[in-house]
């Protein structure tokens, strides 16, 4: 979970920040503010423990919305495909009715220049 258990520790340990701002402060203020206090070894380790998890937890939740984002777009993509296939599928329609119709025109006149021909 959440910080519950960070909080516990660095009272525990008592560090000069809160967990938040451990996580939150830029790595060389935060250096800084852990050497004014003169940090123990155990208390710079839990510091860095508390950042390192603090930051992935913040790195996976970028990561899930990044997710849901592109899974949201390819979402409209699919509806945006269907409704393309759609328009396509009435268009060779339309086009196989316009082909069939030349083909029966093209029999009509070639019967029609044939037997013209056949009397001459």
């Amino acid at each position: 979970g959440g910080t519950g258990g960070d909080t516990e520790r660095c009272r525990a340990l008592s560090l000069p920040l809160a967990p938040e701002a451990i996580v939150a402060l830029p790595v060389e203020e935060l250096r800084a503010a852990l050497g004014r206090a003169g940090s123990s070894g155990a208390q710079l380790a839990l510091a860095r423990d508390i950042r390192r998890r603090g930051r992935n937890k913040a790195a996976a939740q970028r990561c899930r919305r990044r997710r849901l984002e592109a899974l949201e777009g390819l979402r409209a993509e699919l509806g945006r495909l269907g409704r393309e296939r759609e328009r396509l599928l009435r268009a060779r329609g339309l086009a196989q009715r316009a082909l069939g119709t030349l083909r029966g025109e093209l029999e009509r006149v070639t019967r029609q220049v044939m037997g013209a021909l056949g009397d001459g």
